[in-house]
């Protein structure tokens, strides 16, 4: 079995900015930290350079190619993807969301549960995708089942009306920190896909709750 190729983690901005060894330790300064700016880097050279010369400058970026096409499709399920899915109890209630790897059935990501809404969970879970992509250096397409949460990716905007109040207030919070990202990040690579469940089944990172 081969290894996985060593990266470093360069965090400008977060909590201790410095150069890390693991995705673990430069999750821990960047996670949930505002304005955080980190990127990996696959030597320790390229590492020191980049946090020597600071991050680069933020620009808007080019949109990714979200196909949300529902009609009858004759494409085969491709094999080395991100899958994600939210499951939530209520509408609004308690909702968490997850990433799978959709070969292996592994899960790659998960988080919550938090008050929001099914189609919130499902456009964080994409943006989730995007950035651990980002951050991992690969570029896989991702699939969702959910036509709303690709049409909010395509507009750069989760058009949720759930209303703003203590209990929803982390939803609100990670909405406006997804949307930031979409803004000021090129994902331009990603192909962000429609998962046709009534010809391929449950989408692989469904929770299995219906």
């Amino acid at each position: 079995m081969s290894k996985t190729k060593q990266k470093y983690y360069v965090v400008w901005q977060g909590r201790e900015p410095g150069i890390y060894l693991t995705w673990d330790e430069c999750k821990a300064q960047v996670h949930g930290a505002e304005g955080a700016r980190y990127k990996a880097f696959p030597t320790m050279d390229e590492a020191r350079q980049a946090y020597e010369a600071g991050p680069p400058p933020i620009e808007r970026k080019p949109k990714a190619i979200v196909n949300c096409q529902s009609s009858m499709v004759n494409d085969e399920i491709i094999q080395d993807a991100y899958a994600v899915d939210a499951a939530c109890s209520g509408n609004p209630g308690m909702m968490e969301y997850r990433g799978v790897d959709v070969k292996s059935g592994i899960q790659l990501f998960h988080f919550g549960p938090i008050m929001a809404t099914n189609n919130i969970g499902e456009f964080l879970a994409i943006v989730h995708a995007l950035a651990l992509q980002k951050q991992l250096g690969t570029a896989y397409p991702i699939y969702s089942d959910s036509r709303n949460a690709l049409l909010w990716i395509k507009a750069h905007k989760c058009r949720t009306k759930l209303p703003l109040n203590d209990k929803t207030a982390k939803a609100h919070e990670l909405i406006a920190r997804a949307e930031r990202w979409l803004d000021t990040n090129d994902y331009s690579e990603f192909k962000i896909l429609k998962w046709h469940t009534d010809q391929w089944g449950e989408i692989p990172a469904d929770f299995g709750r219906k």
